[in-house]
C-alpha cells in the first residue's frame, strides 16, 4: 500500500511517501524553494520525487492532509468565543478560503476525491512519533502554536491504537505564549530557539510574577490565559502577545539591531521557566494516566530541547524520545502513518521504526565535477575518512555533506560543518566566518554512543539533537565550544548502524585527539535551509573562511582563484525555474529589490515592462512570457482570499487571458510560481483537468 502524507498551508511544509508502512522520501519544501519554514502551493517538488522512486501518481492508494475541514465550524465557534466581532468575521474568511484550499490543489492536480483522507493536526503529530517508535506502550505530548481547534494533546499509544486523553483548546497556547516573546525579543518566526539559548543567561525569578499574572497553570501541565490580564487584546496571536503582553509589563520590543540587555535576557529565563513547568507537569499527568515508561514528545514546542532535557533529568520516565521533525513538517509521515495503521480494512502489523533521519534527497553528486570545474576548484578522492580526521584534529573547519539529507532543522552528519571542540577560538571562527551568527549561541557535539557517559551526565540514546545533557564537571572548561552557558550541551549520539560513515570519522578523529567529540553545526549560511545541492555547498565553501569541503568521497582542501560567488539568497535557485524566452518584467506594485533585479537580468531575457504594453503588445508576439513581482509571498494567493483578489492576481488574469502569454510570479522572498497553477485553483476560467506542469507525470 502507499500513502502519501502532506503536511501543506502553511510554515514547514512537507510530502512523505509511505510504502507499506515505511518512508520511501520525506521531501520538506523549504530544502527546494530554499525559504526557511518556506510553504508552496505548487506540487513540482511532489511529482519530482514519485519520478525519482519510479511511482506513478495514480499507483498512490491514499492522499492524507493534517488539516480537517470538517472542523471548520468548530474552530468558527470557538474564534467567536475569543475574538472581537470585526476579528472573529475576519478569521472566518480567513478560514473558510483557506482550509478547503488544499483540497482543490490535490484535486485539481489529478488526485481522486475518493483517495484524499483529513487527518487531524495533533492526530498527525502524535501518531508521527508513535507508529515511528520501538515501542508497543508510550505516553505521548505533543504541543505546538495550534491545530485546527486544540494546542496540546495528550494521547497513549498501545499496540496500533491511538487513544487522545486530554487535549487543551485555542486560545490557551503554549506556542503562541513562546513565539509572542521571541518576537517582543526582536525575533521571528521560527526562531525560537535563540529565546531558549537566551534565557540560559537570565533570572527567571526576576520577572516570573509579571508573567504568572497573565497565566494560571496547575500541577497537571494545564493552563489557562486570563481573561482579565488580556489588556485589550482582541486575539492571543504572537503578535499581540508580543504588542500586548509583554511590550507593557516589560517596554517596547526589542529591534534587531538593538543589544540585548539583562532585561532580555531574564524576560527569556522567565518564559523558558514557565514552558519547562508546563512540559514537565504535563509529562507527570502523562505518567500517571498510562503508567508507561515511555514517553514521546512532538509539535513544535518539542524542538524546545532545554525543556526536554528538563523531562529527561526528572526520571519521571525510563525513556524519552524527541524526533527530528518534531514541527509541522513530521505531520506528513504521521499522517501516512495513521492512515496505514488505523484507516485500513484489517490491522497491519508495526514492521517499522525510526532508526535514523536520513529521509531526504540525495547529494547530486553526478553534477560535483561540472560545479567544482565551474568554479575552478580541484579535489582529491579519498578511500576513507583518515584524511578529514586529519585535517579536523589539526583544528581546521570542514564542510561535510554526504548522502541523504537529514529531516527536521537539526544537521545530523549528512549536512553539517564539523569543528574540534579543543581548537582555539573554533566558535568565533565558526560564528564570524561562515555562520554570521550571534556568539552567545551555543553549538551542538556528535559523540560517540559508547563514549556518551564519559562526557555527558546521560545514559539513553540521544541521536537527534533534541533533548539537553549536562556536561560533566571535568570536561565543562574543555569542551567550552559546544557547551552553554548552564553546562548543558544539545548532544547527538552517533552509532555505526545509524550512520556509518560519520561514526567512522569520529572514530579516526579519536585516534588522533584521544577525543569521541566534534562540534556539529548546520551546513547553512543565516537564513539559509540546509544545502541540498553541490552547487549550494560550494557557494557557502567559497564565500566563507571554511577551510575544506568533503561531498561524497572527494575532498577539497585549497581553494582556488575563483570568479566572485553570490552570498546565499533564495533566488539564487529558484530563478533557475525562470523559462527561457524574451520575457517581460511587470511590477503592478511595489519595485523589486535592486539586488535581486540585477541577478534576474544577469541570467534571463527579462525587460522591464508595463501592465499596458504588455497587452497592447500581445498581436505583435513580442514576448515569450512575462514574469511579474507580487512582493509578499506568492502561496498567500492561493491561501489569503484578499490577496487573491488584489491588483496583482488581476494583472496576472488579464495577461493570461486577454495577452495569451504564460505568468511566472516571483514574490519578494524569491520564490517562483507558476501564476496558472495558482489561480485555477479558485477562478472558472482556468479550470483544466491537470495543469500542464503536472500532466507529463500522469501519461
Amino acid at each position: 500500500m502507499i500513502i502519501l502524507g502532506t503536511k501543506p498551508v502553511q510554515h514547514d511544509a512537507c510530502f512523505a511517501l509511505v510504502r507499506d508502512g515505511e518512508p520511501l522520501f520525506i521531501y520538506e519544501q523549504e530544502r527546494f524553494n530554499r525559504i526557511k519554514h518556506g510553504m508552496s502551493s505548487h506540487l513540482s517538488v511532489l511529482f519530482e520525487a514519485l519520478d525519482e522512486h519510479s511511482i506513478a501518481p495514480d499507483q498512490i492508494d491514499l492522499v492524507t492532509n493534517c488539516i480537517d475541514p470538517s472542523r471548520l465550524e468548530a474552530r468558527k465557534r470557538q474564534v467567536r468565543g475569543y475574538l472581537s466581532a470585526p476579528h472573529a468575521q475576519d478569521m472566518e474568511r480567513y478560514l473558510e478560503w483557506r482550509i478547503p484550499t488544499w483540497h482543490k490543489a490535490l484535486l485539481a492536480a489529478g488526485f481522486p476525491a475518493d483517495r484524499v483522507v483529513n487527518i487531524p493536526h495533533h492526530i498527525c503529530h502524535c501518531a508521527g512519533v508513535y507508529y515511528a517508535s520501538p515501542f508497543d506502550d508510550a505516553a505521548i505530548l505533543s504541543v505546538d502554536g495550534s491545530g485546527e481547534t486544540e494546542t496540546s494533546m495528550l494521547a497513549h499509544g498501545s499496540g496500533n491504537d491511538l487513544d487522545v486523553l486530554r487535549t487543551v483548546p485555542l486560545p490557551q497556547s503554549l506556542g503562541l505564549f513562546y513565539q509572542g516573546a521571541t518576537m517582543w525579543l526582536g525575533w521571528g518566526f521560527g526562531e525560537e530557539g535563540k529565546t531558549m539559548a537566551l534565557a540560559a543567561y537570565g533570572d527567571p525569578a526576576r520577572y516570573r510574577a509579571a508573567l504568572d499574572a497573565f497565566l494560571r497553570i496547575d500541577d497537571t501541565g494545564a493552563y489557562t490565559f486570563l481573561p482579565a490580564q488580556r489588556r485589550g487584546a482582541h486575539r492571543y496571536t504572537s503578535p499581540e502577545l508580543a504588542t500586548t503582553l509583554f511590550a507593557h509589563s516589560f517596554g517596547p520590543p526589542r529591534r534587531p539591531e538593538e543589544p540585548l540587555t539583562s532585561l532580555h535576557q531574564d524576560v527569556a529565563a522567565a518564559v523558558q521557566a514557565i514552558c519547562e513547568e508546563i512540559m514537565l507537569n504535563s509529562a507527570r499527568h502523562l505518567k500517571e494516566a498510562t503508567r508507561s515508561a515511555n514517553l514521546l514528545i512532538t509539535g513544535g514546542v518539542a524542538l524546545n530541547s532545554a525543556a526536554n532535557g528538563r523531562i529527561m533529568k526528572s526520571g519521571t520516565f525510563d525513556r524519552i524520545e524527541v524526533y527530528p521533525q518534531a514541527n509541522d513538517s513530521g505531520t506528513a509521515l504521521g499522517g501516512a502513518l495513521y492512515a496505514y495503521h488505523r484507516l485500513g480494512r484489517t490491522e497491519r502489523p508495526r514492521r517499522w521504526h525510526l532508526t535514523h533521519p536520513y529521509w531526504g534527497r540525495e547529494i547530486d553528486l553526478d553534477n560535483l565535477p561540472d560545479v567544482a570545474a565551474r568554479h575552478g576548484q580541484r579535489g582529491t578522492r579519498v578511500p576513507d575518512q583518515e584524511a578529514a580526521a586529519e585535517l579536523l584534529a589539526a583544528g581546521h573547519t570542514l564542510g561535510w555533506v554526504q548522502g541523504r539529507s537529514e529531516v527536521g532543522p537539526r544537521a545530523l552528519g549528512n549536512r553539517s560543518i564539523l569543528g574540534n571542540p579543543l581548537a582555539p577560538d573554533i566558535k568565533r571562527r565558526i560564528n564570524d566566518g561562515i555562520k554570521h551568527r550571534e556568539n552567545w549561541r551555543p553549538f551542538a557535539p556528535s559523540v560517540l554512543r559508547e563514549d556518551l557517559t564519559e562526557y555527558f551526565d546521560a545514559d539513553q540514546d540521544l541521536p537527534y539533537m533534541t533533548i539537553v545533557a549536562p556536561l560533566r564537571e571535568e570536561w565543562r572548561d574543555k569542551l567550552a565550544s559546544i557547551g552553554h552557558v548552564d553546562g548543558t550541551a544539545r548532544v547527538q549520539t552517533v552509532t555505526q548502524q545509524s550512520n556509518p560513515r560519520f561514526y567512522a570519522l569520529l572514530q579516526a578523529f579519536k585516534r588522533r585527539t584521544g577525543l569521541g567529540v566534534l562540534l556539529n553545526t548546520s551546513f547553512n549560511d543565516r537564513g539559509e535551509p540546509l544545502v541540498q545541492t553541490c552547487e549550494q555547498a560550494f557557494r557557502l565553501y567559497l564565500t566563507s573562511t571554511m577551510d575544506a569541503l568533503c561531498i561524497g568521497d572527494w575532498l577539497f582542501t585549497d581553494k582556488q582563484p575563483h570568479a566572485p560567488v553570490q552570498p546565499f539568497a533564495p533566488y539564487l535557485d529558484n530563478f533557475t525555474r525562470i523559462p527561457r524566452g524574451r520575457l517581460a518584467l511587470v511590477e503592478p506594485g511595489e519595485p523589486m529589490p535592486e539586488a535581486m533585479k540585477a541577478h534576474l537580468m544577469s541570467r534571463a531575457d527579462a525587460h522591464p515592462a508595463t501592465l499596458p504594453d504588455v497587452l497592447a503588445e500581445a498581436a505583435s508576439r513580442r514576448w515569450d512570457g512575462v514574469l511579474c513581482y507580487v512582493g509578499g509571498t506568492a502561496d498567500l494567493f492561493v491561501f489569503d482570499r484578499e490577496l487573491y483578489f488584489s491588483h496583482w492576481a488581476d494583472a496576472s488574469r488579464r495577461i493570461m487571458e486577454e495577452a495569451g502569454l504564460p505568468v511566472h510570479w516571483i514574490d519578494g522572498r524569491g520564490d517562483v510560481t507558476p501564476a496558472r497553477d495558482v489561480l485555477y485553483m479558485h477562478h472558472r476560467s482556468f479550470q483544466c483537468p491537470i495543469p500542464a506542469t503536472y500532466e507529463r507525470y500522469w501519461a
